[in-house]
């Protein structure tokens, strides 16, 4: 009789949700992650929800805004560093062409800051420097050049945004990410709705694998071609952080175009670049 009920206590407990213990199982809380895009210097309290983590395991947005009820902490971060704390409302979905965007907000909201993370694990998301490179160096152009040629630029005009040197994964090894625009503006900044002959905006990551300098592409489109009301994108890298406290770093871009904008995440495993996280809003 022992032998049959250990059989039948491991067969239960191989059965998704189900707990040996006595009384209802516990979950685990849901950490949010909340993205604030600055792109002209008017820092807003209102931030996109990216998703969450629970228990080490990611939770889209729309999963992770009914689990959080409002009024957790959040550790802010910029690509500077740790810049200070805030409480965050519970999320909630915008209006017209923002109606399936989810958002918080914070108070207080650290302005003038410029693009930041809030992360609301009790972690710290910056467990190793991220230092800001020189953007001069040839080899760094050299890379770019060579992503732009293979994506049908024969002559690209090679204008690289930000530089970084950071050790993701905690390895002792650090990568390199890379961010590089060429785009017609609006006299205020703002990105034209058309695109012309060699317009490009892309995010890439230099990493050595077996001893080898390795370049992979973590987004970016790229015109070889003018195309007219295309809506060409920017992107950009707004936070390098640890968003479900296992030690390892995520990459935080946003991205934005003449009628909107977003954030979005990616993980980095090995040769594996896996997109978690995108919310914003557009026309």
């Amino acid at each position: 009789m022992a032998t049959i009920k250990l059989i039948l206590t491991v067969l239960l407990a191989l059965i998704p949700g189900f707990s040996t213990h006595s009384g209802p199982a516990m979950a685990a809380p849901v950490f949010p992650i909340v993205a604030f895009n600055d792109f002209f210097g008017d820092s807003k309290p209102t931030g996109y929800l990216l998703g969450g983590s629970a228990g080490g395991q990611w939770v889209k947005p729309e999963a992770a805004a009914g689990l959080i009820p409002g009024g957790e902490s959040y550790r802010l971060y910029t690509l500077s560093g740790e810049v200070g704390n805030s409480v965050g409302s519970k999320p909630a979905k915008g209006e017209d062409a923002c109606a399936d965007t989810l958002y918080v907000t914070l108070t207080p909201y650290p302005a003038g800051r410029g693009s930041l993370v809030a992360v609301a694990g009790p972690w710290n998301a910056m467990p190793r420097p991220i230092k800001i490179a020189a953007t001069e160096p040839q080899v760094y152009k050299e890379a770019a050049a060579a992503i732009l040629k293979s994506k049908g630029i024969v002559n690209p005009k090679v204008h690289l945004t930000q530089v970084i040197r950071v050790d993701l994964d905690g390895d002792g090894e650090e990568e390199l990410l890379v961010s590089a625009t060429n785009y017609a503006r609006f006299t205020h900044g703002g990105l034209t709705p058309d695109a012309r002959a060699g317009d490009y905006s892309l995010v890439f990551l230099r990493q050595v694998v077996q001893g080898k300098v390795v370049t992979r592409i973590i987004t970016g489109e790229y015109y070889p071609r003018a195309k007219k009301f295309t809506g060409p994108a920017e992107h950009r890298i707004i936070g390098i952080l640890d968003l479900n406290g296992d030690g390892k770093m995520e990459i935080v871009l946003s991205g934005r175009y003449y009628e909107g904008d977003w954030s979005e995440a990616y993980r980095i495993q090995g040769a594996k670049i896996t997109k978690l996280f995108n919310m914003g809003c557009g026309s």
